[in-house]
């Protein structure tokens, strides 16, 4: 995709229905595998709960999430 000019790719890592937190280890492998050629942005379950977890827990600068903001 990184060839096709695509710059990032929205994913939860896993089954929508789980955390996720569940699919931390896989959204690191993918990270690891872009290699900084194309973004990874975890998404879905992503509040402003988690949102510095999951930054944190995968080295990322930016997150997608529909409760990201507390109102």
């Amino acid at each position: 995709l990184a060839d096709q000019e695509v710059t990032r790719i929205l994913t939860h890592g896993g089954l929508a229905e789980t955390p996720i937190s569940d699919h931390y280890e896989h959204l690191k492998s993918l990270i690891a595998y872009a290699n900084n050629r194309i973004i990874i942005l975890p998404g879905g379950g992503v509040t402003y709960e988690n949102c510095d977890e999951v930054m944190e827990t995968l080295n990322v600068n930016e997150v997608h999430g529909t409760r990201i903001v507390n109102y």
